[in-house]
This record gives structure tokens, C-alpha cells and sequence, in this order.
């Protein structure tokens, strides 16, 4: 009897064992079902504000609450799966409220779109930071973590739905609320239709007229689905997203650290190395200790234009290269002797390519792209002098700094009304190439936002000009941001529309 029992033990041991397997998706969708009890919920809720703020409304006071409620959302996620938050949160969230606050205060809608864009990547962020081990990352590895948890959260788009159907039978109502079930596929059913119709509209010319012809005739409907897809992109990103997360970011692999072959780095930097040096040897003989000497028939507007763009690639790559070899090769005395002149030539490099785009504005002014090539020189020279510290102290929190420098900056300048600042120096300034003849580019201005209005007025105001408001550019400056000062509602209240409005609409009374 003893022998029996301990067969039989042995037998249910045995039928767990086999039946393991097929006790993972079941304890998977119990989890699932969990999840979603909580989750879905709070993401709808995310959803409905998310469209309510940002429905046409890029710039409008509501994208403040839509900022409120992502940190909201963020910290709920943390209370709900048990994370305790990182003493440094503070710093992320903070940012994400200042680029909110910056987006309501700028008429720019470049700047708009980029803070968005910057507090989409934030969100994530600080997700991976909570959820995973990230002690030791570097800028490649968080940069390359982000980008797999956004194709991550689109491979888990079925999530929701699978969670979902988990939590309703664990609810036992899957006969009293078949209706749940229909609303489920409909939903899956959008994001599918959304991608058929735009690849049959570009398969076949007559069917997207006719798709057009009806979207005229109904106006209505079509904003109204344009809504509901919003509202689908809303929950269905910020639900897969954090499932992601949640479910993977445990299972990174730290990075690799220095394990790499020096040898291949030194054959590799030494010759480029070189090249460098004598490439900077000719930029500081020539361009700053020769007064700016040029080859003959060669203007200052001709030589910047042929140099700043192709520098500032060349730097972008020599600051990737540098924190690549430096973050994945051995230490070794000669390679990093070659690492400290590379970087070193890419600070000559820097200062070149700035030269060079102070001359071309200059010749041809003020531009929206050739103040942030300025912005972004300086950055990559203060990232490049952190690289130096690290090469030469390995303990400087390299990371940290540039996370810090890096936000610093950008807060400087979405703040900063840069409209303002090229219409008061476009306005004031001329070519010094031209031959006495006024080179202003009036068709420029009237391309700016409405940051740019209490410049333009400015410059009126001290010239005299009292027929300006009557020049053609001035004309279509209004015009061009005739939609922002026609805006009404607390929803869309920019301040920067305000303060133009009622500079403009003055002066029309005038």
C-alpha cells in the first residue's frame, strides 16, 4: 500500500509537470483579466481627455490638462502595479509640465509639435526607468529601449482586446453581455480600416475621389470619425504601451559593458584621427587666426553655405561614435589618447560650423532652421565637453548630465519666443554683401508665427512707418495667422494669439 501511495504521488507530480504548459495562458489571462479591471478604465479616462485637449488644438490652454493628466496617468500606473517611484521622477515630470506650459505661452507651431514629440518620448521614459533595471544605461541603450517599447506597444495592440475578453468571462458574463463582445471587435475593426482604405486609396485613383467627394458632402460624420480614431489611438496607445512595459521591461538585459577588442577602435579612430587634425589645423590657421582668409572668387554667403550643414553631420557622428566606442570597448591608454583628439577636433569643428552660419546669417539673415543649427552647435560642444570629462574621469555621471543639459536648453528655447527675436533682427538688420540696396526678406516675415507680432509693431513704432500696416507683407502676415486670431474659447487660448490679436486687430481698427 505504501508502494501505491507513492506511485500515485509520483503520477500527480508527473501530470502537474506535463500540464505546466497549459497552465501559463491560463494564469497569463487571470492576469490579464486583473489588469484590465483596473487599467482600462483609467486608460479610457486618459483617452476621452487626451482627444477632448488635443482635437485641432495643437497650441490651445487645454493641452495643459492633457500634460496634467499624463502625469496623472503615470503615477496611477506606478501605484497600481506596485512600483515605488525613483527619487528623480521629479525632475521628468517637472520637465513634461514646463514643455505644457511652453506649448500655451509660443505661437510656433514647430515648437508645439517638438514639445509633444519630447513629452511622448519622456512618458516612455520614465516608464523604462521605473519598470526596468536601467543602472548603467547609456544614451544608445535608453534611446534603443524607447524605440523597441513603441513597436513593442503596437505588436501588443490585441492586448486590450484579449485582457478585455479574460475579464468579462472571469466575470461569467459571457452570455448576458454578448454586446461587449460586438463593441470589442468593432473596435479591433478600426485601426484595420483605417490602413485598408489609405492602401486602396492609393491603389486606385477613382475610388479616393469618391472617398473624397464623400467626405465633402458629409462633414460632419467624417469629424466625428476623425474623433472616435483619436479617441481608439488614445486608449489603445497608452493601454498597450504600459502592458509592454509592464510585461517586458523586467526581462532587459543590462548592457554589455566594455568588452570589445580595443585594438579594432584604435585601427579604426587612428586614421580618422588624423584626418581630423589636419582638417582643424586649416580651420584655425585659415578661418580664425587668418582673419577669415577665402580662395580667391569665393564669397563669405558661398563658402558658409557649402560648410555648416555637412559639419554639423560630421559632429553629430563623431558624438555618437565617441560615447559608442567609449561605452562598449575596453580601456586602453591609446585609445583613449585618440578618443580625447577626436573629440577635441570636434569641438574645432563646432566652432567652425557656427562661423560659418553667423556668416551666412549675415548675408541672408534670420531663420527659424538657422537658429536651432545654432542651438543645436552649442549643445553638441557642451555634450562633447562632458565626453572629455568622461574620457578623462570615468566616474562623471555622463548620462545625467546630458539628460540635464540637454532639457535645460530645450526649455530655454521653447520658451524663449524665437520669432520674436528673427523678425526684431531681420527688421533691423541688412546684408552687408548687398550693394546698398534694402535686402530685408518681408516674405519671410509674414511666414511667422504670431511670437513675432510685438516685434513687428516695434519696428514700426521706432521707424515711423505709418503706412506699414498697409504693406503687402504685412497684409499676409496678418493673414497667414488670420486662423490663430480668430480662435475663441477658453479651449484654444493661446497667449501668444492673445497678445498678437490685440496688437493687430488695433492697428486694423487704426
Amino acid at each position: 500500500r505504501k508502494k501505491g501511495r507513492r506511485t500515485a504521488m509520483e503520477e500527480i507530480m508527473i501530470g502537474r509537470e506535463m500540464n505546466s504548459k497549459e497552465m501559463i495562458p491560463e494564469e497569463e489571462n487571470q492576469e490579464g483579466a486583473k489588469i484590465f479591471g483596473k487599467l482600462a478604465g483609467a486608460s479610457l479616462l486618459y483617452a476621452l481627455v487626451y482627444t477632448g485637449c488635443l482635437f485641432e488644438n495643437v497650441m490651445g490652454l487645454a493641452s495643459v490638462l492633457w500634460v496634467a493628466s499624463s502625469v496623472w496617468y503615470v503615477r496611477f500606473v506606478f501605484r497600481m502595479f506596485g512600483e515605488k517611484e525613483r527619487r528623480d521622477n521629479g525632475i521628468v515630470l517637472g520637465m513634461i509640465v514646463l514643455l505644457g506650459i511652453s506649448t500655451v505661452l509660443t505661437g510656433n507651431e514647430w515648437i508645439g509639435w517638438m514639445n509633444d514629440l519630447i513629452i511622448f518620448v519622456l512618458l516612455v521614459g520614465i516608464l523604462l526607468h521605473n519598470f526596468a533595471q536601467d543602472t548603467g544605461w547609456n544614451f544608445g541603450k535608453y534611446l534603443a529601449e524607447i524605440v523597441a517599447a513603441v513597436c513593442g506597444a503596437v505588436c501588443f495592440i490585441g492586448k486590450p482586446f484579449a485582457d478585455g475578453g479574460a475579464f468579462y468571462r472571469s466575470k461569467k458574463t459571457r452570455e448576458s453581455h454578448a454586446g461587449w463582445y460586438v463593441l470589442i471587435g468593432i473596435c479591433a475593426a478600426v485601426p484595420c480600416l483605417m490602413v485598408l482604405v489609405l492602401l486602396l486609396m492609393s491603389a486606385d485613383m477613382v475610388f479616393a475621389d469618391l472617398l473624397v467627394r464623400f467626405a465633402g458632402v458629409f462633414r460632419f460624420p467624417v469629424k466625428l470619425l476623425r474623433i472616435l480614431l483619436m479617441l481608439v489611438f488614445g486608449f489603445l496607445s497608452s493601454y498597450c504601451g504600459v502592458r509592454y512595459v509592464q510585461k517586458h521591461a523586467a526581462d532587459i538585459k543590462p548592457s554589455a559593458g566594455k568588452t570589445a577588442e580595443p585594438l579594432i577602435a584604435i585601427a579604426f579612430t587612428a586614421p580618422i584621427a588624423v584626418l581630423y587634425l589636419l582638417f582643424s589645423a586649416i580651420q584655425i590657421v585659415y578661418l580664425f587666426i587668418g582673419n577669415m582668409q577665402l580662395p580667391a572668387g569665393v564669397t563669405y554667403a558661398e563658402y558658409a553655405r557649402r560648410g555648416f550643414f555637412q559639419l554639423l553631420f560630421v559632429c553629430v557622428l563623431n558624438l555618437a561614435a565617441v560615447l559608442f566606442i567609449q561605452s562598449y570597448f575596453k580601456e586602453n591608454r591609446v585609445l583613449k589618447a585618440l578618443l580625447l583628439a577626436i573629440s577635441g577636433c570636434t569641438l574645432i569643428m563646432t566652432a567652425s560650423s557656427a562661423c560659418r552660419m553667423l556668416l551666412y546669417i549675415r548675408a541672408y539673415q534670420l531663420t527659424f532652421l538657422r537658429v536651432s543649427v545654432l542651438v543645436a552647435l552649442a549643445v553638441i560642444a557642451l555634450l562633447m565637453a562632458g565626453v572629455i570629462a568622461k574620457i578623462v574621469k570615468p566616474q562623471f555621471p555622463l548620462f545625467r548630465y546630458g539628460f540635464v543639459l540637454v532639457g535645460a536648453v530645450y526649455l530655454v528655447f521653447s520658451f524663449s519666443h524665437v520669432d520674436y527675436f528673427i523678425a526684431a533682427y531681420n527688421l533691423t538688420h541688412t546684408s552687408w554683401e548687398a550693394s546698398g540696396e534694402e535686402t530685408v526678406d518681408y516674405s519671410y516675415l509674414y511666414t511667422l508665427s504670431t511670437d513675432a507680432a510685438p516685434a513687428i509693431e516695434k519696428y514700426a513704432g521706432k521707424s515711423g512707418a505709418a503706412d506699414y500696416r498697409k504693406q503687402g507683407w504685412y497684409q499676409l502676415y496678418c493673414e497667414a495667422n488670420e486662423e490663430a486670431l480668430n480662435a475663441t474659447g477658453l479651449r484654444t487660448y493661446n497667449v501668444s494669439h492673445a497678445v498678437a490679436k490685440q496688437l493687430l486687430m488695433e492697428d486694423n481698427r487704426e
